[in-house]
């Protein structure tokens, strides 16, 4: 049975039915459950985000190729004749458009570290979950590994580095369990974090202490545990009881990605998948 007879994707968006449906619902209860169970706390974050905001972040001179932003039309200038037509032919001219204000997160964590934002994190540090729905102008898009839209389970801690690195070993013994229980096959590769600069010293550093490890499944990252050490602590004014920056750390779930690595392993039997992911989710628990 093929992957994509219960997945439809059109320029790099998904829609999926039934059954891979239900199987990303299992995969979030399981890691949240999982967060959960680790003292993390829910969390919602906006699913909009103020570019200068996100600029604070560095995000649009280590990557501007992948942002997306969002803006309203400007019917006053243009009018609603104007509108229309360029509606009709399938998008709107600069000149339509007010200023684009706000961005579309290609990352979920981004909303934490901005909801922590001058603020003084506990004791015993933060830990927190979400699930984020990110954004990428990737050029190309294939499937479910690469998509314009897509959602990312992530479980953040942010405290002093020892809170933090403690919540990434947690982090990768899960994962590494999770995927023993289902029987997926994957390798854990070092490789750089997108929320540094690809230049200069920030790059040399990760050459020698990696920042970032991916559980990769042919290929294609689908989970990963990240250190940023106090970038964000010191970027959004995050500190700890005694003053210094809070160092942060995060571990992320591709949720479509797993999809279609389940989907693949399992010669695209949904229902062996689901199968699959539930008997792990009891042996878990």
């Amino acid at each position: 049975m093929s992957i994509n007879a219960r997945v439809r994707v059109s320029e790099g968006l998904a829609a999926l039915e039934e059954e891979p449906t239900r199987l990303a619902g299992t995969l979030d209860r399981i890691c949240t459950g999982w967060a959960h169970g680790s003292g993390a706390a829910a969390l919602t974050v906006p699913p909009l985000l103020p570019v200068a905001d996100l600029a604070t972040l560095d995000v649009y001179r280590n990557f501007p190729q992948l942002a997306l932003v969002s803006s309203a039309l400007d019917v006053a200038t243009a009018g609603t004749e104007q509108i229309e037509q360029e509606a009709a032919s399938g998008g709107f001219a600069p000149g339509s458009l007010r200023s684009a204000g706000l961005a579309l997160p290609s990352s979920a964590c981004y909303g934490v570290y901005l909801h922590f934002r001058g603020r003084q994190v506990a004791g015993g540090g933060e830990l927190v979950t979400l699930l984020g729905q990110c954004f990428r102008n990737e050029d190309h898009f294939d499937g479910l590994r690469r998509l314009k839209a897509f959602r990312m389970r992530e479980v953040v801690a942010l405290g002093t580095p020892d809170q933090v690195t403690a919540h990434l070993g947690h982090s990768a013994h899960f994962l590494e369990t999770l995927a023993g229980e289902i029987g997926l096959p994957w390798e854990r590769r070092a490789a750089s974090d997108p929320f540094y600069d690809q230049s200069g010293e920030r790059a040399t550093f990760q050459q020698i202490v990696p920042v970032k490890h991916e559980y990769v499944y042919k290929g294609m990252a689908i989970a990963s545990v990240n250190t940023h050490h106090t970038f964000f602590g010191e970027r959004c004014s995050i500190s700890l009881p005694n003053g210094a920056p809070a160092s942060t750390s995060c571990v992320g779930f591709g949720i479509e990605r797993w999809l279609h690595a389940l989907a693949d392993h399992f010669d695209g039997d949904w229902g062996q998948a689901q199968e699959a992911v539930e008997k792990a989710e009891k042996s878990l628990s």
